[in-house]
């Protein structure tokens, strides 16, 4: 190899400096061999070979140059078909340094990490990603996939790991390779999504699943109308944006993980550790040390065991309140407590979440004793649970207890939220005191460690952030996408009470509104963040929500990695094994105050009480009350 080429430190790739130029490495394959017995022959893509094709052996041998390279950069992956079809074709038109210098750049820079590695984790999780994607744009597609239960990544995932070099004729593939030097692996994507619609009619009118097998395998050969392809690549996935593409990507690649069974850190999944330590930092500036000070040496070296003891000290904690519900109210007792590690299972967490509704007679928890002095009302005590027939008159409605039906005020009693469970007074912390000291004594305490952990800390200031102010600026960057939408769905859900019976406002919007009703509620009381962060969590359980807000909060990846260190819990794939954990507290009905810390003044208490019942008394004199109404 030449040493008269020397890659510019500004180029397009980081991976082309000067710094990580391996001559010693490289000069080490050129040298002639030494052994006089019969020389080794290598076909084009770098396979041994009994005798020589062709009069001179050493372009042969290019191929093998460069992969043997490779696998000394790059130990953890070695060799790889993929590769292997890549660099031969980067050899019909570069040099064997040129090629190996663009290699690097394809596994660095343009591609995840991972692509080649053993377990291939990089390029099956973009397998997902364009399952998701097919979702979106070619809807039609999709449905015929799911009919025929066509697995499409045994056909599309050597595109991806070829980069389409084994697929499609040499004139596309220069079109094709173009614009992913440019643009990066967005394209493998867009062109992917191109080649689908163009057969989709094709695709749709096959009359058997092996026949559409076929189609799809045959698709790129066919391709052979470079501008056509491009075209409808661009008119449908164009508007496809890096940005959404890598949320995917975490997203996805934490599902696959998770399903693995694994707990892994972000370093684990990068099988480029040799590459990583060669590349040059990039300097923090100093009001970015000043305000967030210097990565924890120390804690990025015992992550996993914090990791580790982090989870157990969550699981603990869940266990311990699913025991006391099932010792509280037997009909608990039937709920799994081994969580769902599936890929199914977060496809589920959204279709329970909007599927539920109320489909039984709503109630309410009595909040005073009401004494029975006249046949036409209903006696009851506190914390009975009365069922309600009718609520036409705003101060007295019509309700059953025991039997009996009658009329009683309307503010001695507390609608319960039953649209997706049903009330239990183990989760009632009126009525059982013991819940509270076990969520916000116990499990309050783990959640917190977790997203402390890897919080960055502000030397300025002499103290970690709290992760409060992560949850508000991420809850808040969730929704301002499309914050007017958002803003008038809240108040017509407060105004008319359209989430009574069943869930209106999504996840994100539930907890954007959940966030500044506790800002509201706990900033006229002064009172901490601490003591936020565990209404917050309350908030979440009587939502039934709080896994899903951990995949809100961990998929804001640009708030996320603002506020977290990247080696904290919140930027590593192992957050997907705390929702499996969490999705366990929305089989348990909770019935948590969210003002339960704030100091209570009694007299104000009891005024509207006592206003309201003078109301209801004078309506009882004046007007007769229909019972069965």
């Amino acid at each position: 190899m030449s040493g008269s080429h020397v890659p510019s430190a500004c180029g397009p790739f980081s991976a082309l400096t000067p710094s990580m130029w391996p001559q010693e490495i490289l000069a080490k394959y050129t040298q002639k061999e030494e052994s006089v017995e019969q020389p080794e022959f290598y076909d084009e893509f770098g396979f041994r070979v009994d005798k020589e094709d062709g009069a001179d052996p050493s372009p042969s041998r290019l191929p093998a140059m460069v992969l043997r390279a490779l696998a000394w950069l790059y130990p953890e992956i070695g060799y790889c078909q993929g590769t292997g079809m890549v660099a031969a074709c980067l050899l019909l038109f570069l040099e064997e340094e040129d090629a190996f210098w663009m290699m690097c750049a394809i596994i660095e820079d343009l591609l995840p990490a991972s692509y080649f590695s053993t377990t291939l984790l990089g390029v099956q999780t973009d397998q997902r990603v364009l399952r998701h994607l097919i979702v979106q744009y070619l809807p039609r597609l999709d449905k015929l996939l799911q009919e025929h239960d066509i697995e499409l990544s045994l056909i599309t995932l050597h595109w991806f790991l070829t980069a389409f070099a084994s697929v499609v004729h040499i004139k596309l593939l220069l079109r094709l390779w173009d614009l992913f030097f440019y643009e990066g692996s967005l394209v493998l994507f867009q062109a992917t999504l191109g080649m689908l619609r163009l057969k989709e009619e094709e695709l749709i009118q096959s009359e058997n699943s092996a026949s559409i097998f076929n189609t799809l395998s045959d698709i790129p050969s066919q391709m052979d109308d470079a501008e056509l392809l491009l075209g409808e690549a661009m008119r449908l996935a164009g508007s496809l944006t890096d940005m959404a593409v890598e949320t995917q990507r975490r997203k996805h690649l934490a599902y696959l993980i998770a399903d693995q069974g694994q707990l892994l850190g972000t370093s684990a999944t990068t099988n480029l550790s040799q590459v990583v330590r060669r590349r040059t930092q990039r300097r923090k500036s100093g009001l970015t040390s000043l305000l967030f000070g210097v990565d924890d040496l120390e804690a990025l070296k015992a992550k996993n065991i914090k990791q580790t003891e982090l989870v157990a000290d969550l699981r603990e904690a869940i266990l311990r309140v699913a025991r006391h519900f099932q010792c509280t109210d037997p009909k608990n007792c039937s709920v799994e407590l081994t969580p769902d590690y599936s890929m199914e299972s977060h496809q589920r967490d959204h279709e329970n979440y909007v599927a539920c509704s109320r489909s039984h007679r709503r109630r309410a928890k009595a909040l005073l004793d009401f004494e029975r002095h006249d046949d036409d009302e209903l006696g009851f005590r506190k914390n009975d649970i009365i069922t309600i027939v009718s609520q036409k008159d705003e101060h007295c409605w019509v309700g059953e207890l025991n039997g009996l039906r009658g009329w009683f005020p309307a503010k001695f009693v507390e609608v319960l939220d039953e649209r997706s469970k049903e009330y239990s007074v183990a989760g009632d912390d009126a009525v059982t005191e013991a819940v509270t000291d076990l969520v916000r004594g116990t499990l309050c305490p783990a959640l917190k460690a977790l997203f402390e952990h890897g919080l960055k800390k502000p030397s300025l200031l002499g103290g970690a952030c709290h992760p409060w102010l992560f949850i508000e600026e991420a809850a808040g960057r969730e929704v301002e996408r499309d914050f007017d939408s958002v803003y008038s769905r809240l108040v017509l859900c407060k105004t008319y009470r359209l989430d009574e019976d069943g869930k209106v406002l999504t996840p994100e919007e539930l907890l954007y509104r959940a966030v500044q009703s506790v800002n509201v509620t706990h900033d006229a009381a002064h009172a901490q963040m601490d003591v936020k962060l565990r209404s917050l969590i309350c908030v979440g359980l009587n939502e039934q929500v709080l896994h899903l807000w951990l995949e809100v909060l961990c998929s804001s990846l640009p708030t996320v990695e603002k506020w977290y260190q990247p080696w904290s819990f919140l930027r590593s794939p192992g957050w997907v094994q705390i929702k499996c954990e969490l999705r366990v507290l929305c089989c348990f009905a909770f019935s948590l105050s969210q003002d339960w810390e704030l100091p209570v003044k009694r007299e104000e208490e009891k005024k509207p009480l006592k206003e309201g019942v003078q109301d209801m008394l004078v309506k009882h004199h004046l007007f007769s009350w229909d019972i069965d109404g």
